[in-house]
């Protein structure tokens, strides 16, 4: 007999080692996050499969489905899905997406969403990791910004300097997904989120999210273009590097890694991430997407 259940902090734990690496630790600590959804099935009273998704504010996100090989091909995968869209349709929201890395289990993953309704998967990004284990130390003190560049701090930019820079985005200066503003400054890393200055106007910046102690993920970087075409960019990033692996808070032997995500149609970014860390990268890969519209 098959059954779904919500599971919490307690009843999750005979289902952790389903779940992918980075998604456990999470579930064991402090309270119960209440955007996230968490499903078991059991078979005939054994635990044989999981599912996790988390809500946003329009949109939820699948992140992980996993059935035991011995308890494959009896629907028990279909089940957590359709659980997963019922609890994401309760919950209000419009769509569930998935983001993922290919792996031995891709085809049948990808194989159970088209059959349920899913768009095909496309590419949606590349995704590039970097350590300080990497030989930064010469190549980011070499890399420096001069006079009358200022790199600072992004919790130094002051108040002022955002409504400039609220008001130039208005005016198309940057994409909005590359708007700094879009998240309070205290969510991005203290250490590493950096804004840039030139001639006292604040003309770039680069943004970190710390997702633990020795990882770190860009999250937003522009560069006013202009500038762009003579590697601030590529500065911006030593800067940031340099701070990272120099920093003794975060200092962990040079096990510290970083990485970024580029959008798979922008061909320049993916360029120049290839041809400005030649042999740096720890690991590189894609990353697909697919979603579902749900019913109301």
């Amino acid at each position: 007999m098959l059954t779904i259940q919500i599971l919490d902090k307690v009843s999750v734990l005979p289902y952790l080692l389903m779940l992918a690496p980075g998604l456990r630790h999470p579930l064991l600590g402090g309270e119960d996050d209440a955007a996230q959804i968490v499903l078991g099935a059991t078979f005939w009273g054994q635990p044989a499969g999981v599912a996790i998704a988390y809500r946003g504010a329009d949109s939820a996100r699948l992140l992980d489905i996993y059935v035991l090989p011995s308890y494959r091909q009896a629907g028990i995968g279909r089940a957590l899905l359709a659980a997963v869209e019922e609890a994401c349709r309760l919950a209000g929201k419009s769509r569930v997406q998935a983001l993922y890395c290919p792996n031995e289990q891709t085809p049948a993953f990808e194989a159970l969403l088209v059959k349920e309704g899913w768009a095909a998967p496309l590419v949606r990004s590349r995704v590039y990791w970097t350590s300080c284990s990497a030989g930064y130390d010469g190549w980011a003190q070499r890399y420096r910004f001069r006079a009358p560049y200022e790199p600072v701090l992004w919790a130094e930019i002051s108040e002022a300097e955002r409504q400039v820079i609220a008001r130039r985005g208005e005016g198309g200066w940057y994409p909005p997904h590359l708007d700094p503003l879009t998240r309070p400054t205290g969510d991005w890393d203290p250490k590493t989120s950096l804004g840039l200055r030139y001639k006292g106007e604040v003309v770039g910046w680069l943004l970190t999210l710390r997702e633990a102690p020795d990882q770190i993920r860009v999250e937003i970087m522009f560069v006013d273009p202009p500038l762009q075409r003579l590697g601030r960019g590529i500065l911006l990033i030593c800067e940031m590097i340099r701070r990272y692996c120099n920093d003794g808070e975060y200092a962990g032997g040079c096990n510290e890694h970083c990485y970024w995500r580029v959008d798979a149609a922008n061909e320049g970014m993916i360029r120049w991430s290839q041809r400005s860390f030649p042999g740096r990268f720890t690991d590189e890969y894609e990353e697909w997407y697919t979603e579902k519209i749900l019913d109301p």
